[in-house]
Parts: structure tokens; C-alpha cells; sequence
């Protein structure tokens, strides 16, 4: 044992808590839709696209109620949060987000009582995103949305986040 109790804990693992349980969905998030078999054989994307029960991707709420603020000042039903995952050189993954509109290409996942809150991921990046919770933070350095859980980063894995302008929050 360390003779300095604040050397022990700056030495130990930092511990991780969250409050994301508070603002989570009260029921499943929506698929609402995905892109057919055909169509990625058409376009030569070689992903096995999962069945729809296992597709999940978690929309927080404030997350969800973000999303709908934006839809409401662009005045857009349609606009979402389009999220990808994309290599990273030296990170190895890092996600990108954007604002954009939904294409037959893209699986749409909707929050469950919170409209218009939208989601789009494509294929690949599904099989990667699949289980992960989507969030919005403010801090004093501004505000994003974020991957605050993802099940497939191991921890060896370094992931990167790329995260939309502050401005289009304001």
C-alpha cells in the first residue's frame, strides 16, 4: 500500500460511471427501416446484413430531443444523424457524424416516443455500431453527440470521435 492515499488512486484504473441510465428510452428504439439484400448486391457492398431483431442502435433521450429541435429549426421531418464508422489511420476506428437525410442505403433507426428523432447508419458501419448508445453531452466546451457505449470496442481498439460543428446546436 502507497504512503499517499491520492498517489494510490492516481495510480489505479480510473472508474467508470455514467448517468445515461436516467435519460435512457422507455421502450425499444425503432427500425424503421433497412437496405434490401438486392440492393447491396447491386452495389457491390459486401456486408451480411443483420436480421432486423438484431439490429439495435440505442437513441438516448436528450439525444432524441436534440434531433428534434434540429428538425424543427431546419423544418425537415426527414433530417437525421447519419453515423459511420470509418478507418482511422493510427486510431484504428473513428465515428463520423453528420446531419443529413435517409437513402434506401442506409438503415433508419428511430427513437420510440420523441418524433422526429432519426438515425441513419449504413451497412458496414452497422456491423460495427450494432448495440452502441448514441447520446448528446453539454459541457462547458460545448455541446455533441456521441457514442457513449459501444460493445464492440474492446479497449484495445482506439476509436476516435468526429463530431458535427456546435454550431448547428444553436
Amino acid at each position: 500500500m502507497l504512503a499517499n492515499p491520492s498517489k494510490q488512486w492516481a495510480t489505479s484504473a480510473p472508474r467508470r460511471t455514467t448517468t445515461a441510465t436516467q435519460h435512457l428510452p422507455s421502450s425499444p428504439t425503432i427500425i424503421l427501416s433497412l437496405p434490401s439484400t438486392e440492393y447491396l448486391k447491386k452495389e457491390e457492398i459486401d456486408v451480411e446484413l443483420l436480421p432486423p431483431e438484431d439490429a439495435k442502435v440505442i437513441i438516448m433521450d436528450r439525444t432524441a430531443e436534440q434531433l428534434q429541435k434540429i428538425s424543427e429549426r431546419e423544418k425537415d421531418p426527414n433530417a437525421s444523424l447519419r453515423v459511420a464508422v470509418e478507418s482511422g489511420g493510427c486510431h484504428g476506428y473513428q465515428y463520423k457524424m453528420e446531419l443529413a437525410k435517409t437513402t434506401i442505403s442506409e438503415c433508419q433507426f428511430s427513437h420510440p416516443t420523441i418524433k422526429p428523432a432519426n438515425i441513419v447508419v449504413d451497412a458496414v458501419s452497422l456491423t460495427l455500431l450494432n448495440g452502441a448508445t448514441i447520446d448528446f453531452a453539454t459541457e462547458l466546451i460545448g455541446s455533441s453527440f456521441r457514442i457513449s457505449d459501444n460493445p464492440h470496442s474492446n479497449g484495445k481498439t482506439k476509436w476516435a470521435i468526429t463530431t458535427i460543428a456546435q454550431s448547428k446546436f444553436q
